[in-house]
């Protein structure tokens, strides 16, 4: 069963239906400079300058250590290490600070494509779409890295067929654990924005494991590790389904594993946008229909997936707006 998957739930996707200055070190230009006939064995005779400094412009006949040299030609100031400033590459410590902490909304997508195996009609394939809609509040923890802490707030799936609609509910959505990690923020080198990065952002759904990155998953609905997690009393997490082949209404207890990586940039102020790139692996524990135990194969399109972040105007909303927003915060 291949894996791949969205931060909250992309694996519902794979479950379901199925990212100097200019210091040239220019020598003084004097004319009383020493000639060879003048130095010998590297040593400036006559005077020996202390206190590592040279207050002449000229330098003649004195020994001019490394510490300092001033020189007109930059200001008649020390030039150090830290003083300068590289126009192609800037120095993160000198750009303005960007406003990672607050609320914002956060849109996942992910497209896979998906081979399901039904049984009487055989092998069906369809491009599957699932948009995952978060409220996120991010803290700058002044030290580089950007603390997140994201709740669920709605998601919508579009299985690419007409034999089978899935539906998340409220219930299950209210269920779902928050979403915690962290980006890691560096100034690009065009000094215009930042690159922000997490990796390895690990969630279960419906299940517990010793090992929750390596063990496998169970199985068995009886399982011990396996809980009933949006209280329905039935194992797991249970998914909606509606169409021809399962003749209406149907249910999949399920269980599911993600691991995402997001890869993204700070657009303006107020956007910040970029890849997703998403690994998931499910197990369908009960259902409805023996269709919907059907296997499945989920290869990601991953360059059709990615996520959107917009800072929230009102740092008051909640999910009820950002839902009934969603279109107005991340047109299509």
């Amino acid at each position: 069963m291949k894996k791949f998957m969205s931060i909250l739930t992309v694996a519902v996707v794979a479950l379901f239906i199925a990212a100097c200055g200019d210091d040239t070190n220019k020598v003084p230009n004097d004319n009383n400079q020493p000639t060879d006939d003048t130095v010998t064995d590297d040593t400036v005779t006559d005077t020996t300058v202390s206190d590592d400094t040279v207050t002449d412009n000229a330098v003649t006949d004195e020994t001019v250590t490394d510490d300092t040299v001033v020189d007109e030609a930059v200001t008649d100031e020390t030039v150090t290490d830290d003083t300068v400033t590289d126009n192609e590459t800037p120095d993160e410590d000198t750009a303005a600070a960007y406003p990672f902490t607050g609320k914002w909304a956060m849109l996942n997508f992910t497209t896979s494509n998906v081979t399901t195996t039904v049984p009487i009609i055989g092998e069906t394939k369809s491009v599957s779409t699932t948009s995952v809609y978060a409220l996120v509040e991010l803290t700058d923890n002044g030290d580089g890295t950007v603390s997140a802490v994201g709740t669920p707030c709605d998601t919508l799936i579009d299985t690419g067929s007409t034999l089978l609609k899935v539906t998340i509910s409220d219930n299950y959505i209210a269920h779902l654990n928050p979403m915690i990690w962290d980006f890691t923020t560096i100034l690009d080198r065009s000094g215009v924005g930042f690159d922000v990065t997490s990796t390895e952002i690990l969630m279960l759904n419906g299940v517990n494991l010793d090992n929750p990155k390596t063990d496998p998953l169970p199985t068995d609905k009886n399982d011990g590790r396996i809980f009933d997690q949006d209280e329905d009393e039935k194992p797991g997490m249970t998914v909606n389904c509606n169409g021809t082949i399962i003749g209406g209404d149907g249910w999949m207890a399920t269980i599911q594993r993600t691991v995402n990586n997001m890869v993204g940039e700070t657009k303006d102020d107020t956007h910040i946008e970029g890849a997703l790139i998403w690994e998931s692996e499910q197990v369908v524990l009960d259902a409805s229909s023996n269709t919907l135990m059907s296997e499945k194969t989920v290869e990601p399109d991953l360059a059709k997936s990615g996520f959107k972040m917009v800072r929230l105007v009102d740092q008051n909303w909640t999910c009820a707006e950002i839902v009934a927003n969603e279109e107005t915060l991340f047109p299509q």
